[in-house]
């Protein structure tokens, strides 16, 4: 082989390599960029999901509505008690999950009652009737706050006879 026979191999060679080169590039370009393109929209459909469900779950705490219907206090029960009737005034049903009683002079937590079967469906009532262990005299205020399983919180004040 002559020198030129050699040069021009070797010249040949480099061009190939070049071609070769671009070609493993421009596929690794294309599939981290196909990567790429697949994960964005995966986590924009994770987010997209993400806020669909936080603004249900918002509309449909604005959706719930109580009233108190009816509180009153009883000696004939075991113990002290106090009957709480609510109505669900609002378009969906919901779950009454805790009631608390609070002074309403100090605001200080007097006590607190858990439900597991608090449901009630639209313009449907629930009542409790609760054995109450705090001290109370004539006159003094109660608030009465009931919270819903979405986190809601319904409040209103009675005065105790």
């Amino acid at each position: 082989m002559n020198r030129n026979n050699l040069q021009r191999c070797l010249i040949n060679r480099r061009a190939i390599a070049n071609v070769v080169t671009s070609a493993i590039l421009l596929s690794a370009v294309s599939i981290m960029g196909v990567a790429m393109l697949g994960w964005s929209n995966t986590n924009l459909a994770i987010q997209k999901q993400a806020i669909d469900e936080l603004f249900n779950t918002e509309i449909n705490k604005i959706n719930e509505d109580l009233i108190f219907d009816n509180i009153w206090f009883s000696t004939t029960c075991p113990g002290n008690c106090i009957n709480v009737t609510m109505t669900n005034v609002g378009t969906l049903g919901l779950n009454v999950t805790e009631m608390k009683f609070v002074n309403g002079t100090t605001l200080l937590d007097l006590q607190y009652f858990y439900y597991t079967d608090g449901g009630i469906v639209p313009f449907g009532t629930f009542s409790s009737n609760a054995t109450y262990s705090f001290p109370i005299n004539s006159g003094d205020k109660i608030n009465v706050v009931v919270f819903t399983e979405r986190g809601n919180q319904f409040t209103t004040q009675v005065i105790y006879p």
